[in-house]
């Protein structure tokens, strides 16, 4: 396939950019270092990835070859001087994340996240019904996640950064909802009195309260495994999203 060509040619570009940070007198040694370190990471990411290309994607193995040619071009003290180092560093770590993001493009990599996504969409389904369930209170608490949520599931869709910061700012209360759901079940369904209680609130049989909180015990199990998984797979291939 023609991406493994062009891979390895960002990979060689790479190379050939870390034997001209050397020569710069504008970076400290620390800086030097730094660069050198994030340059190699990322040499070895492509190169390893031109090897298990299953997705032939030409027009973004481009992509990554010209923003390498670019870096190349700007690893120079004239550059520097005129950028700043800050901007020629971030340079630097963004071709770095573009190797670590890469293999879920060429490597049939994405479905992973596909189900880190799914993980997360009925994770948080759950916990809006059971916010429902549990009266006004709860219910505010549900409106006020609605747009971070929604902002982090079309960001996540687009492999957004922003997308994954939002999710994980969002999934701690579904899932401490899921655990005090699960554990407010058990207690109703093994306490008569509490039965009761729900069937005389909402004017209906035992049977039915009792159904109630069976449903609520299973929401909120749903929502707490989902929502962990979720966490777990996000956290695990981070390095996807920019």
């Amino acid at each position: 396939m023609k991406s493994q060509e062009i891979l390895r040619d960002v990979a060689q570009t790479i190379e050939d950019t870390e034997k001209k940070v050397n020569s710069l007198t504008k970076l400290s040694d620390k800086n030097k270092q730094k660069t050198l370190k994030l340059l190699e990471e990322a040499r070895r990411n492509f190169m390893e990835l031109s090897e298990n290309v299953v997705i032939d994607n030409q027009e973004l193995a481009n992509f990554f070859l010209k923003r390498a040619v670019k870096l190349k071009n700007n690893t120079n003290d004239r550059f520097i001087e005129k950028m700043g180092k800050k901007e020629y560093m971030k340079s630097v770590s963004m071709i770095n994340r573009y190797s670590k993001a890469a293999p879920y493009d060429f490597a049939g990599k994405v479905k992973d996240l596909q189900r880190a996504y799914r993980a997360f969409l009925f994770g948080m389904i759950p916990f809006y019904v059971v916010s429902g369930i549990f009266g006004p209170v709860y219910a505010v608490t549900a409106l006020i996640l609605i747009i971070p949520t929604l902002l982090a599931m079309f960001s996540l869709r687009k492999r957004g950064s922003l997308g994954l910061m939002l999710s994980f700012a969002v999934m701690p209360i579904p899932m401490v909802m899921g655990a005090f759901s699960i554990r407010y079940g058990i207690y109703a369904l093994t306490n008569e009195g509490e039965l009761t209680r729900i069937a005389e609130a909402l004017g209906q049989s035992l049977a039915v309260a009792q159904g109630i909180a069976i449903l609520i015990t299973l929401l909120g199990a749903a929502s707490l495994i989902l929502l962990g998984y979720a966490s777990y797979m996000l956290y695990k291939h981070r390095h996807a999203f920019l």
